[in-house]
């Protein structure tokens, strides 16, 4: 009686579980709306996927489980999940109805809906703050699977898919520098000499600019074809339309929205795990930007004639030199972050570590260039900035593909939200200046 009683016990749940879920076997006739399970959030409750049928299969769950270890260290955790929504009431970012992660990520997961979680522009709204994860009651570690399908994303997308695949993989971190020393020994060769005056110090003497510019333009070149074309695929997966049919008014307003809302990064202000990781991030954010913006303005004035190198005491040289400082204290900072999760059992990927690594080689070994250039040590200042150019093209080369991807991806997310919310409301008929205003 007992083990009938236990029996009959199971196999009610199972049919009740049925009901809510809409599966097959429940009435047809019966309509398949949200179930409110009394979970809260900030008030408003917390539904049921409208489009999914909850038929939690074991062997799909540990193929996505597996799939997931593959961009993360421990996608097993996934397995973990209870679906309690801990994960989303945490979050201080999802604030709608529409950007419920990551709860809703982790069942789409579990059901081994990787494609729908691949044309979801949600999986960008979130941060990697790791406030779900300090506080998931499972340990399933939901923001650690977030980034490894944002990982996932990045390759999904990317064009090549094998250059992404090589880019954000540690056995392809070598190849990448091997191939840089490659391509720069050959400009030399081409254009440069490999007996460059020792005093004074001058490295247009082993690299001419012209040349340097040719390559690093061509590179910069490629990169900005191929990030073109996976920005238009992403947005097609996120709009349903393509890029080149969107409606010009309401992309250039969405797109300025949202620049605005990147340049002020007001989301890591919610972050209450690691509360310095907002000033971290624009310490990083913006020191790039400027060593970029500066790396270009300077190849500007080059090809016009301007006199080159410039003054220690040029305005470029100071925002440089404060630039590359700002990327050094911020890369450091998150290092020690990772490093602590790490002994936390929370370590991080390669593909976290490695952009990190990156800026951390190509600030350090810029400024100890120009250091010994102006000391006039030739026998370090030659093999440092050869080492420079080495990681700079590493860096640029695998920008689109790398963590660095994240800024273009988010961009493109953020945008089609606004550009689909303009689209449902009421004014999205009238002129793309009165929906501005």
């Amino acid at each position: 009686m007992v083990v009938g009683d236990r029996i009959g016990k199971r196999v009610g749940l199972q049919r009740r579980w049925a009901i809510l879920s809409g599966s097959k076997e429940t009435d047809s006739s019966a309509p398949r709306q949200a179930i409110d399970f009394g979970w809260r959030l900030r008030g408003r409750t917390i539904r049921l996927l409208r489009d999914s049928s909850l038929t939690l299969l074991p062997v799909r769950q540990r193929a996505t489980a597996a799939l997931l270890t593959q961009y993360c260290a421990d996608g097993n955790s996934l397995l973990s999940c209870l679906q309690c929504g801990a994960c989303t009431v945490n979050c201080h970012l999802a604030e709608t109805d529409g950007a419920l992660f990551p709860r809703r990520q982790m069942t789409l997961l579990q059901l081994g809906e990787v494609d729908k979680l691949l044309a979801d522009p949600n999986v960008w709204l979130c941060f990697n703050c790791q406030d779900c994860t300090s506080r998931c009651p499972a340990n399933a570690g939901p923001g650690r699977i977030m980034a490894a399908v944002r990982r996932l994303a990045v390759e999904h997308y990317s064009v090549p898919r094998w250059w992404s695949r090589l880019a954000s993989q540690r056995r392809g971190f070598l190849p990448m520098l091997l191939t840089a020393i490659a391509l720069l020994l050959a400009a030399i060769a081409v254009g440069g000499s490999f007996s460059p005056q020792i005093t004074p110090v001058r490295y247009a003497s082993m690299l001419p600019h012209f040349t340097l510019n040719l390559f690093f333009g061509a590179i910069a070149g490629m990169v900005m074809i191929g990030a073109v074309i996976s920005a238009a695929r992403a947005w097609k997966a996120f709009t349903g339309e393509s890029l080149w049919e969107a409606k010009f008014g309401r992309l250039v307003h969405s797109l300025a929205s949202v620049t605005r809302q990147i340049a002020t990064h007001q989301q890591f202000s919610e972050c209450q795990q690691f509360p310095l990781s907002r000033w971290a991030h624009i310490a990083v954010f913006y020191g790039f930007i400027t060593l970029l913006a500066l790396a270009g303005s300077a190849a500007t004035l080059i090809a016009l004639g301007a006199p080159y190198p410039l003054p220690v005491f040029h305005p470029f040289k100071i925002a440089g030199n404060l630039a590359a400082v700002l990327v050094v204290s911020g890369s450091v900072y998150f290092c020690v972050q990772r490093q602590r999760a790490s002994r936390n059992r929370d370590a991080s990927s390669w593909f976290d570590w490695v952009l990190l690594l990156e800026l951390l080689l190509v600030s350090v070994t810029g400024l100890l260039a120009e250091i010994f250039r102006y000391a006039n040590v030739g026998v370090l200042a030659y093999p440092t900035y050869f080492l420079h150019l080495v990681f700079v093209f590493a860096l640029l080369a695998g920008s689109a593909n790398s963590k660095l991807a994240h800024v273009l991806y988010r961009t493109v997310a953020l945008t089609a939200e606004q550009y689909k919310a303009i689209a449902e409301s009421p004014l999205a008929d009238l002129e793309p200046r009165r929906v501005a205003a």
